[in-house]
């Protein structure tokens, strides 16, 4: 699997829109998503909202919003923390967790939110059209509140200008595309169409029996128990 060209060259094209003008994404019933009624759900490893410094799975439903998955790599992740931008610059190919052939596929990608992050703004398209963008407002750590709004810019811009912050903040999935190596850095050629990250693949998910604790990268092994969500 290679991402185009197409998709960086998309997220150029993205329309602009400023950051009071995107409404905060509520979380929907897992029944609504499941449907394609609400395109985007979300997880986190410990059941509480969203929180900076914390990790996040996002789940994206394409049937909702009627976007066509590309042929190539599916739907692709575009987003930023406190801002439209994608942090480290293209697109992101999702990880496809297939459904039966009843129910077209869905989409998941992992997030470990910065620090000093207030929220994610974020689309995802199929390397031609696009949906989005929604926001995902952050919950702040107790010894935070209160802080000006300057303090998580300067945070923020300190945590994403270290080496690889990006990659680490939105995690590559199983599939990584041996053009993206260089800007990682620090990386060997594995196959001819990966790069040794040092990643250790498997479920991330601890509510899973298939957890795996040492894994640090999903590997779509966690199954989605569709029986077991709350439909609150």
């Amino acid at each position: 699997m290679k991402i185009s060209k197409k998709i960086s060259a998309a997220a150029v094209a993205t329309p602009t829109t400023t950051t009071e003008e995107i409404k905060e994404y509520k979380l929907p019933s897992w029944a609504q998503f499941e449907i394609g009624r609400a395109p985007v759900y979300w997880k986190t490893m410990n059941g509480l909202p969203p929180t900076s410094g914390e990790k996040l799975k996002l789940l994206y439903n394409p049937a909702a919003a009627q976007l066509v998955p590309s042929e190539e790599f599916g739907i692709a992740f575009n987003g930023g923390f406190n801002q439209p931008i994608m942090c480290g610059g293209e697109p992101r190919a999702m990880l496809r967790k297939n459904r039966g052939k009843a129910d077209a596929p869905i989409y998941t990608i992992q997030i470990c939110i910065p620090k000093h992050a207030l929220n994610l703004i974020f689309s995802f398209t199929n390397g031609v059209d696009w949906d989005g963008p929604y926001r995902l407002q952050f919950e702040v750590p107790k010894a935070l509140k209160n802080k000006p709004i300057e303090f998580f810019n300067r945070g923020l811009a300190d945590e994403l200008s270290k080496e690889g912050a990006c990659e680490q903040a939105i995690f590559p999935d199983t599939n990584i595309v041996i053009a993206r190596c260089a800007m990682i850095g620090n990386l060997s050629k594995e196959g001819g169409d990966r790069c040794d990250l040092n990643l250790v693949l498997g479920c991330t998910d601890p509510s899973s029996h298939l957890y795996n604790p040492l894994a640090n990268v999903d590997d779509g092994t966690c199954p989605i128990d569709l029986d077991s969500e709350s439909e609150d």
